[in-house]
């Protein structure tokens, strides 16, 4: 698996990779957390963090809480992880198609057995992470002239973002 291929996993219990440079944060964790992969062997994850990833389609996503694992074989999203994020992931026998509310966020294509999520080079996408305050004008426009209520709804999966926003003052921060 390539370095910018991340597998769509439904019995992982959280996102890991073993690309240290896909982090834009990352914490070191103070007592290793063991992790047992689906062949029975144990893995310790070191640190946990932020990844920013640029899809293929040049849309950018940001996944919280990935687990930093050197020994796991490349990178996981865990669908149980997403659903807590209220994402609803749709297989179907060539795709998966990750949903929020009526939104498409991501696909991946099926290879073999195995859904993989393409992304776009080995560098970090920082900017799935930028926290400047923006004109609405310039969010909408952005996120693909969504309607103000969709984007009220991808607020609701932030963190560290007001519940209530206005029109004139956003932040584009989704983690």
């Amino acid at each position: 698996m390539g370095k910018t291929e991340w597998l769509v996993d439904s019995g992982a219990s959280s996102h890991m990779t073993s690309v240290r440079n896909k982090f834009v944060s990352m914490k070191e964790l103070k007592t290793p957390v063991r992790i047992t992969i689906a062949d029975g062997k144990k893995i310790d994850a070191v640190a946990m963090g932020t990844v920013g990833l640029k899809l293929m389609d040049g849309t950018s996503v940001t996944l919280s809480d990935v687990l930093y694992i050197p020994e796991v074989e490349g990178s996981l999203i865990s669908v149980a992880k997403l659903a807590e994020k209220d994402v609803v992931a749709q297989f179907s026998k060539d795709k998966c198609v990750f949903r929020y509310g009526d939104a498409t966020v991501m696909e991946a294509k099926r290879c073999g057995n195995v859904y993989k999520l393409k992304t776009v080079g080995d560098e970090v996408c920082h900017a799935a992470t930028t926290s400047r305050k923006e004109p609405w004008a310039v969010v909408h426009a952005r996120l693909g002239h969504i309607p103000f209520k969709r984007y009220e709804q991808l607020l609701t999966m932030a963190r560290g973002q007001p519940s209530t926003v206005g029109r004139s003052a956003m932040r584009l921060v989704l983690r």
